[in-house]
């Protein structure tokens, strides 16, 4: 059976319109540069490996309009080095800032102190755009860290805690601020 040159060309042009309409629906996104980042979750393990110990995972979801997020091993010099050039803690050798805070007597959430001024639970997370290009990004972070509810730690069994999170980029833009679900110590899910 022969076919007819117009529904050649019919069938061609359904086909060309369907693949505009079809890359239409995948753009990317159009994110701030600035990350936004939303509580997802706060769960709370007991550690099986030391008593008094709670192992705690937070996942956020990010997103992010040109996906410079992350930081690799070799990222020790400026803007990311240990020290700023007056000799003072570099808070950008980190990109993930979690501050814990309690629920005191008053009904109201204060930051923990730890002995040292040094210790904060800041960390790295690594690069999270493996495509050589700029490109907007979204997904979920989880950040782990073990707490420990000892005689020599600011935390105690039964507290409430609390944590502020924010993020930054590798351009140093700092995402919003948020604030956990709140967590008894040595509870568990």
């Amino acid at each position: 059976m022969k076919k007819s040159k117009f529904s050649i060309f019919a069938y061609t042009l359904f086909i060309l319109v369907g693949l505009f309409f079809l890359t239409g629906c995948f753009s990317e996104p159009n994110y701030p540069d600035t990350p936004q980042i939303e509580f997802v979750s706060l769960q709370n393990i007991e550690s099986k490996a030391r008593a008094d110990t709670d192992s705690i995972v937070i996942t956020l979801f990010f997103k992010d309009g040109d996906g410079d997020l992350g930081l690799t091993s070799t990222d020790t010099l400026a803007p990311f080095s240990e020290r700023n050039s007056d000799g003072t803690v570099n808070r950008f050798r980190n990109n993930f800032f979690a501050e814990v805070e309690r629920l005191n007597e008053d009904g109201e959430f204060e930051p923990v102190t730890f002995a040292s001024e040094n210790f904060n639970l800041d960390s790295r997370f690594p690069v999270l755009n493996t495509l050589d290009k700029e490109t907007a990004l979204e997904g979920d972070l989880r950040y782990s860290l073990i707490l420990f509810a000892t005689s020599f730690s600011p935390v105690q069994k039964d507290d409430i805690l609390r944590y502020k999170i924010s993020i930054a980029d590798r351009n140093l833009n700092e995402s919003n601020i948020i604030y956990t679900d709140a967590m008894r110590v040595g509870v568990y899910e």
